[in-house]
């Protein structure tokens, strides 16, 4: 065995330990305004699990923030 094939061999498991997560974003303006929503997740090699889901949004008017928060640990 080589030694590139033993770091590839003994790096694998602390791969699979890795954090991992996701992210996802929309966007879209108009006359009317415009709105940004983001949603992002990540779970940690511990098992810990966090969830956000977040729209910002702004008009003619007004502006706000709607965030939901989730975690688990």
């Amino acid at each position: 065995m080589g030694i590139a094939a033993v770091g590839l061999t003994v790096g694998a498991p602390s791969l699979a330990m890795a954090d991992a997560g996701f992210q996802h974003d929309s966007s879209s303006a108009g006359p009317e305004g415009a709105t940004l929503s983001l949603v992002r997740s990540h779970v940690s090699d511990d098992g810990s699990v966090s969830y956000e889901h977040v729209t910002y949004t702004a008009g003619p008017g007004s502006a706000g923030v709607d965030r939901i928060n989730s975690m688990a640990e």
